[in-house]
């Protein structure tokens, strides 16, 4: 039963990595999306802008399924790290 108390705290502390990142990549692309423009790469200032609201789209669909779901989400988190981790 313990491991299951563990995991939705593993779900929460997801949370918070996932609001971080996605604080962090979108003043990243702004920053890149500001540099293309200001080289004359127009095309590809939209292409980053459109890819940073996507990327924001999808994380807080992902983070709604974490609050939903916190515990599967740090079961599924947990065996995808341990295959990866297991094949080293």
């Amino acid at each position: 039963m313990i491991p299951f108390i563990a995991a939705g705290r593993v779900g929460v502390s997801m949370l918070r990595y996932l609001y971080k990142g996605k604080k962090k990549l979108g003043k990243l692309s702004q920053a890149a999306s500001a540099k293309a423009g200001k080289a004359g790469f127009a095309k590809t200032s939209q292409a980053i802008t459109g890819v940073s609201k996507k990327g924001a789209e999808y994380s807080k669909k992902t983070g709604k399924l974490i609050k939903k779901y916190p515990k599967t989400s740090a079961a599924v988190t947990g065996a995808v790290a341990w295959d990866i981790f297991d094949k080293g």
